[in-house]
């Protein structure tokens, strides 16, 4: 799976499973597409507000890449520590 924000490529070859590495993206609305590697095909385009630091964004893809409706692949986006800061063990 690539990502894009708009035309910029955020991260490439990402394996299913596998997370991807972290990425600085403008805290500013922004259309985020996510494709499909081997076909270039768009799998599914999200526009999000990533949350500002010391909070981050992950996309999670969600969903069969040849199902339809509520099977299809979504991009559902999580807020990184959402209890509202960094993490303190």
């Amino acid at each position: 799976m690539n990502a894009r924000a708009g035309t910029k490529e955020l991260v490439a070859k990402v394996d299913y499973s596998l997370g991807s590495p972290w990425v600085t993206v403008p805290t500013t609305a922004a259309t985020y597409n996510f494709l499909d590697d081997t076909s270039g095909k768009s799998l599914v385009t999200k526009q999000e507000t990533p949350a500002a630091a010391p909070l981050g964004s992950t996309n999670m893809l969600v969903g069969l890449q040849a199902g339809g409706g509520p099977y299809g692949v979504q991009a559902v986006p999580l807020v990184d520590a959402p209890e509202g800061g960094t993490c303190h063990p």
